[in-house]
């Protein structure tokens, strides 16, 4: 990840978007808070990522925990039904706030 300070990106701003085409820009303020330039689809992607990955985490708890029961046809189809809208919901979300 490419780093810049706030002033540096505020004066070079049209090369640092063209880098973070590349990679992610941290760009760091005086006082110290930072934030990370990235590309819109990189970031959707990464998302749409972190939603699987809290739906896995989700689904390993209940097992661990014994909130599961026997799949059947009907229950597999509603879960990924489910889950799709869930991931298009945050597909969504993610547009929206983007752009």
């Amino acid at each position: 990840m490419d780093r810049t300070n706030a002033e540096q990106f505020r004066s070079n701003m049209k090369e640092w978007m063209e880098a973070a085409s590349k990679e992610p820009i941290k760009i760091t303020r005086r006082t110290g808070e930072s934030f990370v330039l990235v590309n819109a689809e990189l970031f959707e992607k990464m998302q749409l990522d972190l939603a699987r990955f809290e739906g896995l985490t989700a689904g390993l708890v209940d097992a661990v925990q014994g909130r599961v029961s026997l799949a059947t046809k009907e229950s597999a189809t509603e879960v990924f039904e489910r889950a799709k809208k869930r991931a298009l919901k945050a597909h969504s979300k993610s547009k929206k706030a983007v752009g």
